[in-house]
């Protein structure tokens, strides 16, 4: 073998233009599918990073017919109820992600929060690197003032100090004792997390009026024994006792399609981008299998050429095993060197996670190439090395050694067999190619035609961020009201401010929050479900600063407050829905007051007047696949909360005015962090994220694949006519015209593109359903992006084959027939 290896290293070497194609068109491929696997792996196929991840389920009620998104969300009475009634769990738990404020009149920093109860710990096995995890008795309204610090908190705001638990943290206006450290690797579905809170119920949480309240995220641990089946079943049969116990609710849930859903929780995390980064997978290994191609076009003509040498050696003793083994020693040796370098192109090119936004990804923040991944694709490497030195190889096992001589020594023409396996390569590459190109083509339209959805809005200009009020110190709505009006004040002072307002809920963002609301006067039929359209709640001048339309009514102004007429403003699309051909404005919307009649309406019958009819504005993102039911928009000033977000209109850049905004709310109050601080463009551009990445990769995959089947195509011809040069030389003696030479190589060139086309376009309208549910406005079959593709492909393939064919004319009779 080390025989072998010099032998060919020293070949190779001699050969290096031969060598350096192999080399870097292996190492672009493989290169290319060590970061797309690495992506992968770190956000499907890994399990999440706790014991038993497989056996951790995800509990969430869904009720599609009433609009409400899928997205994962339990209330605190089935969580109790399913506690004591579901055995196929080992353990249950409820948890919340939020933000609190550390600090105090010196400083205060935003931290991100976990609030779960205290079976999560258990039920994660996590184990603390100092102290403890949280008592069930911390679990109980009045016990829950402890927390547990992230290691990269207890780093930084104690020094690593090992008796940390002694000490106490100010969370929020409150002292909190701090009880453990979490390890520095624990994150289980979070990016980052600074600390630990216990969730408490209260007694009103726990009760039957708050049924359908769903706020948390509820997971299950599955026994060893149990299966997802099981839980589910018993889960199911929990949810028919309540249907006999409520039986009030019973014709509004089934209307509204209501359902628990069991699932793994993993699976959950990456329903929706796991399709997209399987088709981008799918499409990469295309992307492998096309370079193949050409490195296999590439050792048939080299091995073409060493016909008689092989022929020599053999006739001189060597066995047809022995020629075999320093074959693929070649051919392997090849692939090692370009495995390895695209290993390490590929870990090269992840360092593009953050410039492309993938760890906003779900587990993205994971993405990352480990020994695993390497190993998987040098594995894939030796794979390919042995599977292209089996091209020469079999031609070695039909060689007759006495007519390659004579063949060789009488002419350099090559055998018909080998020229049709060739171009059958070259064929199968442009039928690949253009199947990855129509892919691209296809999300680029998509992309387009995304970009051109009226969000509702106007993004450019405006800054967002986010105040959060403690309750400990705006104990009322009125301290609430009270400083958001100042606040508002205070920012619209700013140098460069146009407007100013605040929401609860910005589009685009991942706040908002639906709330069934009920129209006086509409008569629902029969089989018709309750509507639960999103609830966002904003102050004056926030629809100036956005830039969203009033289609007929007025805005919020500052005499809408808590004392006057309660008021609301509506979209399009519920006024469609309450009112349809009729005018809103100055009719009556209501939410119910009792849970065992939704519809009853009496003295604590709280009315919102309808001021405003509102364009559509897309809150979730562009082009969403939510079911929408509409949206209804309250004042701040009646519907206040402590936590909201600041959005303002600029004249210029809107980051030039942060400083200047901080300022002003630290003037009011020295304790509140600005935070979340980014324009509206970033949130617009960061919700087409999953868009926008398979476009770009598809697009990228789709260039690389082009090139390659041109290459591949140029080489098959350049090949031929080196090969052919006789025959050309004897056509020409023989009166043929370089424009029927021109012709000859043309059609063969033609025949190759055009059989190529017709196989990846058969394949492409087969396979097309795949790519629908990742298209918006555009059919996998639409006639525009396939005629663009194939003009594309085209064209390249025309200019693949002109440069031979010009080199054909001008080959000299005379020199042709005395080689």
């Amino acid at each position: 073998m080390l025989q072998d290896l010099r032998f060919a290293t020293r070949l190779l070497l001699k050969d290096r233009s031969f060598a350096l194609t192999c080399v870097l068109t292996l190492a672009v491929c493989i290169g290319a599918n060590t970061a797309i696997f690495s992506i992968v792996r770190s956000v499907v196929l890994k399990p999440l990073p706790v014991p038993n991840s497989d056996r951790i389920m995800l509990v969430y009620n869904s009720y599609p017919n009433a609009g409400g998104g899928e997205g994962g969300s339990a209330g605190v009475p089935d969580y109790f109820d399913r506690v004591q009634g579901v055995s196929a769990f080992a353990e249950q738990a409820l948890y919340r992600q939020s933000g609190v404020t550390l600090g105090g009149a010196d400083g205060a920093e935003r931290l991100s929060a976990v609030r779960a109860t205290p079976s999560f710990y258990t039920l994660v096995k996590a184990q603390p690197v100092v102290g403890r995890t949280f008592l069930e008795k911390e679990g109980e309204e009045g016990e829950d003032k402890e927390a547990i610090l992230s290691y990269a908190l207890w780093q930084k705001a104690f020094a690593g100090d090992a008796s940390v638990t002694a000490h106490d943290i100010r969370l929020g206006g409150t002292n909190y004792h701090i009880v453990g450290v979490m390890p520095r690797e624990f994150r289980f579905v979070w990016a980052d997390v600074d600390v630990w809170l216990p969730e408490a119920f209260t007694a009103k949480q726990k009760s039957d009026d708050a049924r359908h309240n769903n706020n948390y995220q509820e997971i299950g641990l599955l026994k060893a024994a149990a299966t997802r089946e099981q839980a589910q079943q018993q889960v199911d049969a929990i949810n028919r006792v309540n249907d006999d116990r409520f039986p009030e609710f019973r014709t509004i849930l089934h209307d509204a399609g209501f359902h628990t859903v069991v699932v793994p929780l993993q699976e959950n995390l990456v329903r929706q981008i796991r399709p997209v980064l399987y088709l981008l997978w799918g499409g990469v290994v295309f992307v492998l299998l096309i370079g193949c191609v050409n490195i296999a076009n590439l050792v048939l003509v080299r091995s073409n050429g060493r016909s008689r040498e092989i022929a020599t050696r053999y006739a001189l003793g060597a066995d047809r095993r022995r020629l075999a083994r320093q074959l693929l020693t070649e051919t392997m040796l090849l692939s090692i060197v370009g495995g390895v370098c695209g290993v390490v192109l590929g870990a090269w090119a992840l360092r593009s996670v953050p410039f492309l936004h993938l760890d906003k990804l779900p587990r993205g923040f994971e993405i990352q190439m480990d020994w695993a991944s390497a190993g998987v694709m040098l594995a894939i490497t030796l794979v390919v090395g042995v599977l292209i030195g089996l091209v020469p190889v079999a031609r070695l096992s039909r060689m007759n050694v006495n007519s390659t001589l004579r063949q060789e020594g009488r002419s350099g023409t090559s055998a018909r067999e080998t020229s049709f396996v060739r171009s059958a390569l070259a064929t199968a590459q442009v039928a690949v190619a253009f199947g990855l190109l129509l892919g691209a083509g296809l999300l680029v339209a998509s992309f387009r035609e995304v970009l051109r959805i009226n969000p509702g809005f106007d993004a450019s200009g405006v800054l967002t961020a986010a105040i959060s009020l403690p309750q400990t110190a705006y104990k009322d709505d009125a301290a609430v009201v009270t400083f958001l009006n100042r606040a508002l004040d205070a920012v619209r002072a700013v140098p460069g401010v146009q407007a100013a307002g605040a929401t609860d809920s910005i589009p685009m963002g991942d706040d908002y929050s639906d709330s069934v609301i009920l129209a006086e006067g509409y008569q629902m039929q029969p089989g018709e479900s309750l509507i639960s359209p999103n609830q966002i709640d904003v102050s004056d001048g926030f629809l100036e600063a956005m830039h969203m339309s009033l289609v007929r009514g007025r805005a919020f102004t500052s005499s809408d407050t808590a004392t006057s007429t309660r008021v609301a403003l509506i979209d399009e699309r519920l006024a469609a829905k309450f009112w349809p051909g009729r005018d809103p404005i100055g009719r009556r919307l209501y939410s119910p007051t009792s849970a065992k009649d939704l519809f009853a309406v009496g003295p604590n019958t709280k009315y919102i007047t309808v001021v405003g009819v509102l364009r559509e504005v897309q809150l979730t993102g562009l082009g969403s696949a939510e079911k929408k039911v509409g949206a209804y928009y309250f004042p701040l000033s009646q519907s206040t909360s402590h936590g909201f977000i600041l959005a303002l209109r600029t004249n210029g850049d809107p980051l030039t005015v942060v400083p200047a905004l901080r300022q002003a709310i630290a003037r009011l109050d020295p304790e509140l962090p600005v935070y979340r601080v980014r324009t509206m463009t970033a949130r617009v551009d960061e919700s087409l994220l999953d868009r926008r990445v398979p476009m770009l990769l598809a697009t990228g995959f789709g260039i690389v694949a082009l090139l390659l089947s041109a290459i591949g195509i140029y080489g098959v011809l350049a090949s031929g006519v080196a090969q052919r040069r006789r025959e050309i030389g004897i056509r020409l003696a023989l009166g043929s015209t370089t424009r029927q030479i021109f012709g000859l190589v043309l059609g063969d060139g033609a025949r190759i593109v055009g059989i190529g086309l017709a196989i990846g376009l058969a394949g492409a309208l087969a396979g097309g359903r795949l790519m629908n549910g990742l298209l918006y406005g555009v059919r996998a079959a639409d006639p525009v992006v396939i005629g663009m593709a194939i003009a594309t492909l085209a064209i390249v393939g025309f200019l693949a084959i002109v440069i031979p064919a010009r080199r054909a004319t001008k080959v000299s009779p005379i020199v042709a027939l005395s080689e």
